[in-house]
């Protein structure tokens, strides 16, 4: 039976408003995280929010996050570089997560822009080599993984490379096709998963299952369990992927080994 890795994406910027289950406070995001690694779930993706539900990247609210986690569960955590400054994206960084969110490139999402120069990726890529922190390289494009291939290729990159192909508003569309090519694109012997948003979220992550890779779901990506009704918590949806892993014949991997399948000591 294959194991899967099975992330859950605590919040993002999905709003209260569009759901009112979406974790704002560390309090809330930490015992989400639990409640969902109870439920199945390998890794935690996590965003700091701050009261109002708006993004923030100071160490020492991940921080505060990851010691409650810690406290209650041995799931793997994954912090977001997705800020929007260099600086916010290198800040995560000095609480040393067990993985970070490394975009190679530039895009589109949503409503936004992403900016990521070549000069700041490398910085980035280097600053979580030297703390020994996995990237999940996020990719957008296959543009993204041509500048990943150069970044394995320099030694910034441990073997082997963990990949989250990112379908969402804004950028690439979410098709079998689309997701064949970019697996087809990766190094040998990657680690992958996918992600979809909206509509989208559970196919992809069904898609990525019977395709070879890992799955990930969560209110970041999607604020709905079924059709017009919403999610009462992140550990329900977990609950639903890791259903319909077991009706594939999958098993989820433990976060333990999850952390041995991604090489992370």
């Amino acid at each position: 039976m294959r194991k899967v890795i099975l992330t859950v994406a605590i919040c993002g910027e999905t709003t209260k408003e569009q759901n009112p289950n979406v974790p704002y406070t560390p309090k809330e995001i930490a015992e989400s995280a639990i409640e969902a690694g109870n439920t199945g779930a390998s890794i935690a993706h996590i965003h700091a929010r701050d009261k109002q539900g708006h993004l923030m990247f100071a160490a020492s609210v991940y921080s505060k996050i990851l010691k409650q986690i810690r406290s209650e569960s041995d799931i793997v955590i994954n912090c977001t570089t997705g800020g929007n400054t260099f600086k916010e994206k290198i800040d995560v960084l000095k609480i040393n997560p067990e993985i970070a969110t490394l975009n190679c490139g530039s895009a589109n999402l949503r409503k936004k822009v992403m900016i990521n120069t070549p000069e700041e990726i490398e910085k980035t890529a280097r600053e979580m080599h030297d703390r020994g922190i996995k990237p999940e390289i996020m990719i957008h494009s296959q543009g993204f993984v041509k500048n990943a291939r150069e970044l394995i290729y320099q030694g910034l990159i441990e073997i082997p490379p963990l990949f989250n192909i990112f379908f969402a508003s804004g950028g690439m569309e979410m098709t079998t096709r689309n997701l064949v090519y970019l697996v087809d694109s990766l190094p040998e012997g990657s680690i992958w998963t996918a992600t979809g948003s909206g509509d989208d979220a559970i196919l992809t992550a069904v898609l990525a299952l019977v395709t070879g890779g890992h799955a990930r779901i969560g209110l970041e990506d999607c604020v709905y369990i079924g059709k017009n009704k919403l999610a009462e918590s992140n550990a329900q949806l977990v609950s639903k992927v890791v259903k319909l892993a077991e009706e594939l014949g999958l098993e989820i991997a433990s976060p333990d080994e999850a952390r041995k399948m991604l090489g992370i000591n």
